[in-house]
């Protein structure tokens, strides 16, 4: 951890959680009977472009008769559970402290243009020093283009770089692909494995002992 130099963080499960609320998309698709092919493909298009719902649907499902009715429960439900967010308790006093001792923060995060939520409205704008959002870059983790898009924006290479995140897939696995030093977040310590190659922590407060010692 010696060379450290930025410490980017997953978002949802990571620094913030839903308390209420099944998922408003898995509700809305299930409506329209679509095919997985097809649920998979404007889930992408969701998380990788700033388009509406409306936007995306297939003429088909546009022209259905109940269409704007369900648009609106999505809407709505999106709402309610957006409303139910909250922080982790230590997440602005780890940051804080974090950026005190000079590291650079990052966010690095698949999500749809709603769920941006969190950054607008429940932390300080200057919390984070760079924003990558798969919406808005048009990339997804674990596609390590998402990396070299993070590189470009902060001058930091693989190895000053550690990434923090709840998914073995989507920020574990995409960070040692990358070359980035993964922490992976496992709030309930039961499900924290042994004789891993990465660093396991329960909470976010604990990364302050780990840069403490390199610090």
């Amino acid at each position: 951890m010696n060379n450290k130099k930025l410490i980017a963080f997953d978002m949802y499960d990571t620094w913030v959680h839903m308390t209420k609320y099944p998922n408003p998309y898995k509700n809305f698709f299930s409506q329209l009977w679509l095919q997985d092919s097809v649920i998979r493909e404007l889930s992408f298009m969701l998380q990788t472009t700033d388009k509406n719902i409306e936007d995306i649907l297939p003429k088909n499902i546009q022209s259905q008769k109940n269409i704007s009715f369900l648009i609106d429960e999505l809407v709505s439900n999106i709402y309610n559970q957006l409303s139910s967010l909250l922080l982790y308790d230590d997440f602005l006093s780890t940051i804080e402290i974090l950026k005190q001792k000079w590291y650079k923060t990052a966010v690095v995060s698949n999500l749809s243009k709603p769920y941006n939520y969190p950054l607008i409205h429940l932390v300080p704008r200057n919390t984070f020093d760079y924003t990558i959002l798969s919406y808005v870059v048009g990339i997804q983790k674990p596609d390590r283009k998402i990396f070299d898009y993070l590189q470009v924006v902060s001058w930091h290479t693989s190895d000053e770089i550690v990434m923090i995140g709840d998914s073995l897939k989507s920020d574990v696995q995409w960070a040692k692909n990358t070359g980035i030093e993964p922490i992976h977040i496992q709030r309930n310590q039961s499900l924290i494995k042994k004789d891993v190659d990465y660093i396991q922590i329960s909470r976010l407060s604990e990364l302050l002992d780990i840069f403490s010692r390199v610090k």
